[in-house]
């Protein structure tokens, strides 16, 4: 099954192209693949893994080239493109500043391309006016409602649809109990990855619900949305993540503050704290102690357990990193601290002190601004005053699940491609300018192609 999904998926990919709408085609072919696709990876020399990731984004791309390639012809590169492309590149001068050679530093920057580059590129070209983000908020949405039967089957019979399908489990299994039942996974790589992307799904939705959109576009339906949204709300609990539902609960209190006093503030904190947080640890100035000390006032002596692990790590991986401040250590575990027999006895768990060790300052730099700009760009595009016009009120989550996604990535490396499609769609939303608001989609969306034109 795994060659099957895995090489399958880019004809799937461009039959997606011939039935759907483009701009479609790209919402459900990330989503599925995002979703479904196994945890696995083929190695070919000389060019990047293929994997899921790369799976999808080369279905987009091959769809575009066959019936779409009029959106790569409006493509434009910006100076607000800069972060992620440094982000991608800085690999290869981490690469050369340690004498581990060219040949090493370009895989690296083109696996990064890939993984990083490609999604966001994808962003840039379908999702840069606010239909197009609103369409990507209820796909987002509608994954979330396809993941719940998944989930809840998992809940109760344990985590094994990913072995029964592709023959083996993505991760450790004794990671998968708590709270006394089973935390679900299905096709993810953990089951941290599903309970965030439950939260991002039910973000979307219950601001679609709130905001009116969905009762405008599906009247027939309005009396439903209320329930559908209860139900994911009660499955993403089932996820049994503590940190999940914590962001969930922060961030539909930011929502609510910003839309009620209208003030840009909240959303400029949740976009700061992160950055304090970076600055705070990676510096040595905060060891975290009190941190640790204040979640076991409130969680579960293995909730803090877990917290005070990853946090002592960090001290010592920081350490590490702080030797080679600006351009890290590169791959290959090279940033990890080992024992006197090359073991390692660091274990990171968090995507800032990974890039601060492998690619230091100027890398941890350029990841957070990739992450972190579009959002504050669009809070200059559209200042809380305008947060409850339907157009506007429709897609407000996205920005801020982008922030959210960045305070989980202090403690959780897992990655997720919809973030960087959001990156390029708000940074195109930017520079579309005012002029264009009143068009929504206009000619971002083709239009269904004709029988003559598809190749299947």
């Amino acid at each position: 099954m795994i060659p099957v999904a895995m090489f399958g998926w880019l004809p799937f990919s461009i039959w997606l192209f011939t039935r759907l709408q483009a701009r479609h085609a790209v919402i459900a072919g990330f989503l599925l693949s995002w979703m479904f696709l196994p945890q696995y990876a083929y190695n070919f020399s000389g060019i990047p893994d293929y994997t899921r990731v790369s799976a999808m984004s080369y279905g987009v791309l091959l769809g575009t080239l066959f019936f779409n390639s009029e959106a790569l012809s409006r493509f434009r590169p910006h100076a607000l493109d800069l972060p992620l492309v440094l982000w991608c590149v800085i690999p290869f001068f981490t690469s050369l500043s340690n004498g581990l050679g060219a040949y090493d530093g370009l895989s690296t920057t083109l696996a990064r391309s890939t993984m990083w580059g490609l999604p966001y590129f994808i962003g840039r070209l379908y999702f840069y006016n606010r239909q197009a983000l609103t369409e990507l908020a209820f796909g987002i949405f509608l994954g979330g409602l396809i993941y719940i039967p998944f989930c809840l089957w998992e809940v109760v019979m344990s985590p094994r649809l990913h072995r029964l399908v592709y023959g083996f489990h993505p991760h450790s299994f004794g990671q998968t109990k708590r709270g006394g039942g089973w935390r679900p996974v299905v096709f993810m790589e953990h089951g941290l990855m599903v309970a965030m992307w439950m939260v991002t799904a039910w973000m979307s939705g219950y601001q679609l619900w709130r905001s009116g959109w969905l009762a405008r576009k599906f009247p027939q339906w309005k009396q439903l949305w209320g329930p559908v949204v209860l139900g994911l709300l009660v499955t993403v609990v089932l996820c049994k993540s503590t940190g999940a539902l914590g962001l969930l609960v922060f961030g539909v209190f930011v929502l609510y503050l910003v839309q009620l006093t209208r003030w840009a503030l909240p959303m400029k904190i949740v976009l700061l704290l992160p950055i304090l947080y970076v600055l705070a640890r990676g510096s040595g100035y905060w060891d975290a102690q009190n941190l640790i000390d204040a979640a076991g006032r409130i969680a579960s002596e293995d909730r803090t357990a877990s917290l005070a692990y990853r946090l002592q790590n960090e001290n010592i991986l920081s350490e590490r990193a702080l030797e080679r401040p600006w351009l890290g250590w590169g791959e290959w575990g090279r940033s990890f601290v080992r024992d006197e027999d090359g073991r390692p006895i660091s274990v990171p768990d968090g995507l800032w002190i990974l890039a601060f060790g492998q690619n230091g300052l100027i890398g941890l730099s350029a990841l957070l601004v990739t992450l972190l700009l579009p959002p504050l760009l669009f809070i200059i595009r559209y200042p809380p005053r305008r947060w409850r016009d339907p157009p506007v009120a429709a897609m407000t989550s996205l920005p801020l699940l982008m922030g959210l996604f960045t305070i989980d990535s202090l403690f959780n490396a897992m990655f997720n491609p919809l973030i960087l499609i959001l990156a390029g769609g708000l940074t195109g939303l930017w520079l579309e300018g005012p002029e264009r608001e009143s068009e929504e989609a206009g000619a971002a969306v083709p239009r269904p192609l004709e029988p003559k034109t598809r190749l299947f």
